[in-house]
């Protein structure tokens, strides 16, 4: 993979950014309901419609560029299932079913991201992965960090045929990680912005050189995490690659989100400020990585089996 993006690429950003600048944002967001918003069926729509969900498997784009649409949709504060609907789906069951999907882990408690709203519930096993073909208005559950959440019902749905639970990990961890990367980038910018704006002793506080240290050090982290996620989608989401890949962005975003909340101080810990509006889903995906095997286990489980074999 080169580390520099091609004009296609570039092209592609740009235009699903222009189309998340009409349809999400922290406006769009506060008008679903903020910290526990609706599913956004319109982006959704809007997604599919000008075919960015469709990007895994156009013969002129790939993994790459869907895990490209996926940070934008997270940068952006999309409240859509995009990590599911343009890696996760397209890598395990092929053809994407209509409407929002969740993915679960089978036998995990607690309520997941999406259920309530799914029309199709993929359950990751560690022998097999299922699908629940869900209505859409499952039971739902109270939630601040920022996306719709639920709790699967007691339908097992049907064994999905010719799937490795181990790709349908693979490919989750790619998708949480880039998601990641997104909440924790916006997240940053927004405090960079604020930095510069916030004067004391007469001049920004930015300018402080403590201040930019701990601030290049969390741009560090979040570059870091990007390249890996970004590589592991090019790489086809090898076990290795993906752990590391979710790992690292774990580690990073949750670093980033103690440094964005100290540097805006006061300010940052209001609900008018914007900052919540990101920083809040991290635990969810926290969580949410660490409902599988923890992403560090399952790096050193990786690296040992090959050693070993």
């Amino acid at each position: 993979m080169r580390f520099v993006l091609d004009d296609e690429q570039r092209a592609l950003i740009d235009a699903v950014t222009t189309l998340l600048d009409r349809h999400a944002g922290p406006d769009r967001i506060r008008t679903l309901g903020g910290v526990e918003p609706r599913y956004d069926t319109e982006l959704s729509w809007e997604l599919t419609r000008s075919g960015y969900t469709n990007c895994f498997q156009s013969p002129d784009t790939g993994p790459l560029e869907a895990a490209l649409v996926v940070e934008a949709v997270a940068r952006s504060l999309g409240v859509t299932s995009a990590g599911a609907t343009c890696l996760i789906a397209p890598a395990t069951i092929g053809e994407l079913p209509d409407g929002p999907i969740a993915v679960v882990r089978a036998g995990a408690h607690g309520p997941a991201r999406y259920v309530a709203d799914a029309t199709t519930i993929l359950v990751v096993g560690d022998d097999e992965v299922r699908l629940i073909a869900a209505s859409g208005d499952g039971e739902r559950v109270r939630s601040a960090y920022g996306y719709p959440m639920g709790r699967v019902g007691s339908d097992p749905g049907e064994v999905v045929p010719g799937v490795l639970p181990e790709r349908a990990t693979a490919w989750w961890r790619v998708a949480l990680a880039i998601e990641l990367v997104g909440t924790m980038t916006a997240a940053l910018e927004h405090t960079i912005t604020y930095v510069r704006d916030r004067h004391q002793f007469g001049r920004p506080i930015g300018s402080f050189q403590a201040l930019q240290h701990r601030l290049a050090e969390s741009t560090v982290l979040a570059e870091g995490s990007r390249w890996l996620a970004l590589e592991a989608a090019w790489n086809g989401a090898p076990t290795e690659n993906s752990a590391a890949a979710l790992a690292h962005a774990v580690t990073a975003a949750k670093r980033i989100m103690t440094e964005t909340h100290q540097l805006t101080g006061a300010m940052g810990f209001t609900t008018e400020y914007d900052l919540h509006l990101w920083t809040m889903r991290i635990p969810a995906l926290v969580r949410e990585a660490e409902a599988m095997t923890p992403p560090g286990r399952a790096v050193a489980e990786s690296r040992w089996s090959l050693r070993s074999a």
